[in-house]
């Protein structure tokens, strides 16, 4: 098992007119996102859900386990048991 080894903090400060334009432009991507219960059947490239996991991984170094389900079969059994 690896370590808990802290990061150190990379603190940058941000004029008013920055921080303002920042929050505007997350509101606007924030408005346009939209819960859905349909799913794609398209495959997400494996480096794409790598990348994921490494960010998805990095929150508050959490003993979170991750599993990549591609086997359809597999996938169903899962919903159907969850």
């Amino acid at each position: 098992m690896k370590p808990n080894n802290p990061i150190s903090l990379d603190f940058a400060r941000y004029s008013e007119e920055e921080m303002f334009a920042r929050a505007h432009a997350y509101y606007q991507l924030m408005r346009r996102r939209r819960s859905v219960r349909d799913f794609s059947s398209e495959l997400v490239p494996r480096r794409l859900i790598e990348q994921c996991l490494l960010t998805a991984g990095s929150a508050n170094c959490q003993p979170w386990h991750f599993a990549v389900v591609q086997n359809p079969a597999l996938k169903q059994q899962i919903r159907l048991e969850a």
